[in-house]
């Protein structure tokens, strides 16, 4: 073998190696989810309650900052509006049903987040931005490096579009511990700060996002978000168009992006009751 194409063959193959690592490859999906505020896109999602799946088809047209969002549930025709400071911080809702009249709720009332494991602070993808940060401050914790809390799968072919297969395994052991509230807090602000599935702890501890949990609660709580986490990376839009997130017993969430658009044209009414585009 020649020394020019030894050299030619380590060169190769380390730029196969940079292409497949983990790291890169992450770095460089979040720098691209750090540009994205507007964007357009269908969700399907798969959440476990209880032992049951519940599958949602979901239509959004949001902005991340300040946080204006606009749902259709696809199978259902129910329709949500939500602008950070407008309606009291409330959702304005047209149920497609009874009671037949739009009503305004809070986002984290029963009757809006009890067929879903998220509320709509959590839509798009600046939620995978707190996810993956709250995991790498944990690796940070534990003294391991980054690079320990990714694997490359390979790839996979997912919906027609060429994806990088990557896993997510967290430094510590996925259980629940008791966890004893050092102040007054809500639900979703405790999910966050722990890093945890505010789901989860909802769960286990049959409590609510509108009750304030008083401090010197002790509650059970999981030691981290998920035990593994799933994401398939499109190669060219580095885009994170599925993620499957697993705890001790299994896949408890699954969210599939659709027609991702990171740079929509909205109207000039948009995020308001008089867009034509919305069933209000």
């Amino acid at each position: 073998m020649s020394r020019y194409f030894i050299i030619f063959f380590f060169l190769l193959s380390s730029i196969i190696t940079n292409a497949q690592d983990p790291v890169v490859i992450i770095d460089k999906m979040q720098a691209v989810l750090r540009t994205i505020n507007r964007s357009t896109f269908d969700l399907y999602s798969k959440e476990r309650f209880g032992s049951e799946y519940l599958k949602k088809k979901m239509r959004f047209r949001m902005q991340e900052s300040p946080k204006k969002v606009y749902f259709k549930d696809i199978d259902e025709g129910v329709e949500l509006l939500y602008v950070k400071g407008w309606n009291s911080d409330k959702g304005y809702i047209n149920p497609n049903g009874f009671p037949w009249i739009n009503v305004s709720l809070s986002i984290y009332d029963s009757k809006v987040v009890e067929e879903n494991h998220h509320t709509i602070m959590d839509v798009g993808m600046g939620f995978v931005i707190e996810l993956l940060r709250g995991f790498e401050n944990s690796v940070k914790k534990y003294g391991k490096d980054r690079s320990t809390l990714y694997t490359y799968k390979g790839s996979v072919n997912w919906n027609g579009k060429d994806c990088h297969k990557i896993e997510m395994v967290p430094p510590v052991t996925f259980k629940y511990i008791n966890y004893t509230t050092k102040e007054d807090i809500y639900l979703f602000d405790l999910a966050r700060k722990l890093v945890a599935s505010d789901y989860l702890i909802k769960e286990k501890n049959n409590i609510s996002y509108t009750r304030k949990i008083r401090k010197g609660t002790t509650l059970s709580v999981p030691t981290t978000y998920a035990k593994k986490v799933i994401v398939y990376v499109e190669k060219k839009s580095m885009l994170p168009l599925a993620q499957f997130l697993y705890d001790e017993r299994g896949l408890f969430e699954q969210f599939e992006y659709f027609n991702f658009n990171a740079k929509p044209t909205f109207q000039s009414n948009e995020f308001t009751t008089d867009c034509k585009l919305y069933g209000f």
